[in-house]
C-alpha cells in the first residue's frame, strides 16, 4: 500500500478544500435539523454527534500536515493526557448517543441491546471470532513481514505514533480508555447516526424505517471512517469497511454486542500489537 506521505504537501488551495466542505455540509445540516427538530430535541443530539464527526475530517488533516512538517511529533505529546481527553470525550457523548438512539425506530430501537440468540447471532459470534483471530495471527508477522511493518510505518506517521502505548503502564491506561471509546462509538455509529438518518429520511420522503436501515448504517460508517481520519486515507478507508462490517453484524445477530465485542477487541489487539512492535523500534527505522 502506498506511503501518502511520501508525497509533496498539497498547495494551499487544496488545504482549504476539506475545512470549506465540512464546514458548508456541517452548517447545513445543522440550520435543517434546528428547523425540523422534533419535540423531544433528539434530532439536535443526533446533530451533536455528526458535527463533532464531521469536525475531525479538517482537524486530522491539520493534524497530518503537522506531523509531516515536524511541528508535532510523538515524543511531545503525554499519552495519558490524550487517552484521558478521548476517554472525557466519549463520557459526554456515549450517554448523548443512548439518549438520541432510544427515541429511534425500528431496528435501531432500544430492542436492539438485548443479548443476541439464535442461530444468526451464532453466525455473527463465529465472524467476531475469525476475525479476531485473524488479527493476533497478523500481529504476530509484524516482525517477519515487511509489507505489514512498511503499511504500520505509514499509518504511525499519520497519527498512531501520538497513541502507541510505550510502556506496560500506558498500555493499561490505553486499554481502559479503548473498552470505553470503543463501547461509547458503537452505540454512536450503529444505532444513534443510522437511526437518525433513517428518521430524517422518513420525514423527507415517507420512507420506511427498516428499507433505509442498510443506507442510513452506510452512511454512518463512512462517517465511522472520517472520525479517524487523523491516521490518515488508507486507515480511514479501512475502518469505513470496519463499520460496515460491524453493521451487518447487528443486521445479523439484531443486538448491537457483537460489534461491540469485535470493537472492543480489535482496540485492545492493537493496542498490544503497537506497544510491542513500537517499543521495539520495529515501524520506526
Amino acid at each position: 500500500m502506498p506511503d501518502p506521505s511520501s508525497g509533496t504537501p498539497p498547495s494551499s488551495p487544496r488545504r482549504l478544500v476539506l475545512p470549506m466542505l465540512s464546514g458548508l455540509l456541517s452548517g447545513a445540516a445543522f440550520a435543517w435539523l434546528i428547523l425540523h427538530a422534533d419535540g423531544s430535541g433528539r434530532l439536535i443530539g443526533w446533530s451533536v454527534l455528526v458535527l463533532v464527526t464531521l469536525a475531525l475530517l479538517p482537524l486530522g488533516s491539520m493534524q497530518r500536515r503537522m506531523l509531516r512538517e515536524g511541528k508535532l511529533s510523538s515524543s511531545s505529546l503525554p499519552r495519558s493526557k490524550t487517552y484521558a481527553q478521548a476517554a472525557l470525550q466519549w463520557l459526554v457523548l456515549g450517554p448523548l448517543a443512548l439518549w438520541v438512539a432510544q427515541g429511534n425506530a425500528a431496528p435501531f430501537d432500544w430492542s436492539a441491546f438485548a443479548w443476541p440468540d439464535g442461530p444468526e447471532a451464532l453466525s455473527a459470534w463465529v465472524v467476531v471470532a475469525l476475525i479476531l483471530v485473524a488479527l493476533l495471527r497478523w500481529g504476530r508477522r509484524l516482525t517477519v513481514d515487511r509489507r505489514a511493518r512498511a503499511w504500520l510505518r505509514a499509518v504511525y506517521r499519520h497519527g498512531a505514533s501520538l497513541i502507541a502505548p510505550r510502556s506496560l503502564g500506558e498500555l493499561r491506561r490505553f486499554r481502559a480508555m479503548a473498552v470505553l471509546t470503543s463501547s461509547a462509538e458503537e452505540v454512536a455509529y450503529r444505532l444513534a447516526v443510522p437511526g437518525g438518518f433513517a428518521l430524517l429520511w422518513g420525514a423527507i420522503a415517507g420512507a420506511d424505517a427498516a428499507a433505509t436501515a442498510w443506507p442510513a448504517a452506510a452512511l454512518s460508517a463512512l462517517l465511522f471512517g472520517i472520525a479517524h481520519s487523523w491516521q490518515g486515507r488508507a486507515v480511514m478507508f479501512w475502518t469505513t469497511v470496519f463499520g460496515l462490517v460491524a453493521a451487518a453484524l447487528m443486521f445479523l445477530s439484531g443486538s448491537v454486542w457483537p460489534a461491540i465485542v469485535l470493537h472492543v477487541g480489535w482496540n485492545l489487539i492493537t493496542g498490544g500489537m503497537m506497544h510491542t512492535v513500537y517499543r521495539r523500534r520495529g515501524v520506526t527505522s
